[in-house]
């Protein structure tokens, strides 16, 4: 009897004790907002509206082509291990 209430307590003392109430440092997130400003080039990017200057279209239009066909699903036969596991297949 005594070993349940032992364990009554201890098991009621872990979650009273869980329950308390937590703080955050004031300057939580200061190194992430940091990094985030020290990686943007140019702040201002989204309110400049004049168009790009310097750059050939049907350059672009190839790049994004490219780009495109990045994403296409590839005609490669993919039947083969590329991984020997040590079993000797056909």
């Amino acid at each position: 009897m005594t070993r349940f209430i032992w364990t009554l307590t201890v098991t009621v003392g872990l979650m009273v004790g869980a329950c308390a109430p937590t703080t955050i440092s004031p300057n939580w997130g200061t190194a992430y907002q940091q990094m985030r400003v020290g990686q943007t080039l140019n702040p201002t990017a989204g309110e400049q509206l004049e168009p790009v200057e310097g750059q050939d279209g049907m350059a672009n239009a190839t790049a994004m082509k490219t780009y495109r066909k990045n994403f296409e699903k590839s005609e490669v036969d993919f039947q083969r291990s590329m991984v020997s596991s040590g079993v000797q297949t056909k």
